[in-house]
């Protein structure tokens, strides 16, 4: 129901999500081993080393990235997407994974990380249409999902954003009930 393992805009999603005011301090990628640790547990365990600067890019990508998220129309989500695209110096290339070809990006740590998760939601916009990227409806959460279910009708980024609402719902009917 919610974002799937290997749903490509995973990654993505999830580093959007690395700032979450529902932490007490809503900074998730604090610092070089925090960055580490986020990229080892989604198959980058490959950016052992990683410094301050590259936290520093990584966080002003995820900026960029919330814009897509954020923005007003389809156009000025694209906009912002191509211009994560164009700001980056990796380069496609074609690698084999088993049997199978896949892309692979090859530069910078930020500049990779930048390409796949830019494409990964253009592509989602190509495919699914820009209507299905949303905000976590459970608020103070400003979560970011994208919307894969069949009827369109995701709200929450996660399951515990939709079980808060709940409850807070079910608690304010029998106050009401009182």
């Amino acid at each position: 129901m919610f974002q799937k393992d290997d749903d490509p805009v995973r990654l993505a999603v999830d580093l959007v999500n690395t700032w979450d005011l529902l932490e007490d301090d809503p900074e998730l990628l604090r610092d070089a081993a925090s960055l580490r640790r986020f990229l080892a547990r989604r198959g980058y365990g490959e950016a052992l080393r990683t410094s301050s600067r590259d936290v520093a890019e990584v966080r002003a990508l995820r900026d960029s990235l919330r814009v897509a998220f954020t923005a007003r129309a389809e156009e000025a989500a694209v906009r912002e997407l191509n211009g994560v695209l164009r700001r980056s110096a990796a380069r496609p290339q074609f690698e084999r994974a088993g049997k199978q070809w896949r892309v692979e990006w090859v530069g910078g740590l930020a500049d990779r990380i930048g390409s796949v998760t830019a494409m990964s939601l253009l592509e989602a916009i190509r495919d699914d249409g820009w209507e299905r990227f949303g905000i976590c409806a459970g608020a103070p959460c400003c979560c970011v999902f994208v919307d894969r279910s069949r009827n369109r009708s995701r709200r929450f980024c996660s399951q515990l954003c939709a079980d808060r609402v709940a409850q807070a719902l079910h608690r304010e009917r029998r106050r009401a009930n009182r």
